[in-house]
């Protein structure tokens, strides 16, 4: 898998990127994809704008690998306006998780928070930094690779949750779908150290899952977060 993702030559990289967004697929089928009709607009927001941005990143490959590269061009410009929508959506779901009053919301919603807020700056970071090597396909693909990575664990978490035996509690799940996605993750850096040609991005997204799987434990102990979020609800 590791090859097809950091290639942008390798003709199975658009298959790879395909398999990420089928993953996300069933993953938020039962949440969002299984239920369009009974959701609000912020979700469908945020539910649609994500939806593009995964199969603009399968089309993309898939015109980088066929040297279609000025309409590759032409598509990295829409990318422009797509990455803020899918930012803005993303904190506005953020607002409704943490100001939900149901037992879940309650529960998770201020763990969940530092997550998606770890998230956006992360998709920012790596979406900029995929702009500025623009002209170096080899960073640009693997920078434009971690906007999909960072955004996987949740549908990741939600396969695990829902499809696999024996995982029976929301805790098990997130950290079954963030294990999964850092071995993808080792995967790549292992590939790109044995390449030597230049620092992989993929260290970066990993310690940002790292660091949410760790908030996810440590957070209900500092109350100081909940003030936070209780703000970001406000």
């Amino acid at each position: 898998m590791q090859t097809a993702i950091s290639n942008s030559n390798n003709p199975r990289s658009p298959i790879y990127f395909a398999s990420l967004f089928l993953l996300v697929l069933i993953g938020f089928y039962p949440s969002y994809f299984g239920r369009l009709a009974q959701l609000d607009f912020k979700h469908h927001f945020h539910g649609m704008v994500a939806t593009v941005w995964m199969l603009m990143l399968v089309l993309q490959s898939w015109l980088a690998t066929h040297r279609q590269l000025n309409l590759h061009r032409t598509i990295g410009k829409l990318s422009m306006v797509i990455a803020p929508l899918f930012i803005i959506s993303g904190i506005l779901i953020m607002q409704v998780m943490v100001s939900g009053k149901n037992g879940f919301s309650k529960a998770f919603g201020s763990r969940l928070a530092f997550v998606d807020i770890t998230t956006l700056i992360g998709f920012a970071t790596a979406y900029c930094l995929a702009i500025h090597y623009r002209r170096t396909r080899a960073l640009h693909s693997r920078w434009m690779a971690c906007t999909a990575l960072l955004a996987f664990p949740p549908a990741a978490a939600r396969v695990f949750g829902n499809f696999i035996p024996g995982i029976n509690s929301f805790p098990a799940a997130f950290h079954a779908g963030y294990f999964f996605t850092d071995i993808i993750l080792l995967g790549l850096i292992a590939y790109d150290l044995r390449l030597g040609k230049f620092k992989t991005p993929y260290w970066m997204v990993l310690g940002i899952l790292i660091l949410q799987q760790l908030s996810f434990i440590v957070l209900p102990q500092i109350p100081q977060w909940q003030a936070v979020t209780d703000w970001i609800a406000g």
